[in-house]
């Protein structure tokens, strides 16, 4: 199953899943942080992630987030191991052998979990007769499927400017490869506003940590650059805050980071 395929099939079994939206937009959170980390390494693997990256992209509550992961990997859409420790984070995986006969297997999987049961003729690959279906609906009712709008496509030279421009601290960008583009297009698809992306560059050189400001006496600071910057994991703790002088810690922090553009 390719991303597109996962897509597909997730809006297809949609009617006969007993999940939520908030299920839903966990599912679909989980499904593309997996596909990022499976394209860049090329392996279908198990992945560490941080639950408030899940939180903040599936715009879910702590507990409502935790109640939707639990639903999930009850109906065998997801499976996730918690870390041995409160530092280490849990892993996840998206069963795909399992997804793909999931609709002959759900209502066994339902009378154990939810005291439900589906129809026990629900096909184990319905696939042809869901798309046979939505077709006459739209013929009979008429319907032009409408076209959603997403996100502008990624403004890859105004980012490296901007980065230029605050973080005049840091690495300048010389070459803008394909890994970089792959990390950059995902971050906009996050945060498709160049405002978030100029507030996020000037927080990153205020740090005196990320721009190798701190004194360790004879090693060598750190110093961030723009792809560690764009990298999945350094980014949601760049934006939770991880790397703020302890001043600024002391002071009320702003939330530009989870503020999103109007529609």
């Amino acid at each position: 199953m390719t991303y597109v395929d996962f897509i597909r099939w997730f809006w297809k079994q949609l009617r006969y899943l007993p999940i939520d939206a908030q299920e839903g937009f966990l599912f679909l959170a989980l499904l593309d942080e997996l596909n990022e980390y499976w394209l860049v390494t090329g392996k279908r693997d198990w992945v560490k992630l941080r639950a408030s990256a899940l939180m903040d992209k599936s715009r879910l509550k702590k507990d409502t987030f935790y109640r939707a992961r639990n639903k999930l990997k009850q109906l065998g859409l997801i499976d996730y191991k918690e870390g041995k420790n409160r530092n280490d984070l849990a892993k996840y995986y998206i069963p795909v052998s399992d997804i793909q006969t999931l609709p002959a297997t759900l209502s066994q999987t339902l009378g154990q979990t939810l005291g439900q049961t589906l129809p026990a003729t629900l096909p184990a690959n319905n696939n042809i007769d869901i798309d046979i279906d939505i077709e006459k609906d739209i013929e009979k009712n008429n319907i032009v499927p409408q076209q959603v709008e997403g996100p502008p496509p990624t403004p890859y030279q105004k980012l490296v400017e901007l980065y230029h421009t605050y973080c005049p601290s840091l690495p300048k960008v010389r070459i803008l490869t394909e890994t970089r583009k792959k990390y950059l297009n995902a971050r906009w698809k996050e945060h498709p506003d160049l405002k978030f992306w100029e507030d996020y560059f000037k927080s990153v050189e205020k740090s005196d940590f990320l721009t190798g400001r701190v004194d360790y006496g004879r090693r060598t600071p750190f110093l961030a650059d723009f792809e560690w910057l764009i990298r999945p994991n350094n980014f949601a703790k760049v934006i939770e805050g991880k790397y703020k002088n302890r001043e600024e810690k002391e002071e009320k922090e702003e939330d530009y980071y989870i503020t999103f553009p109007k529609e």
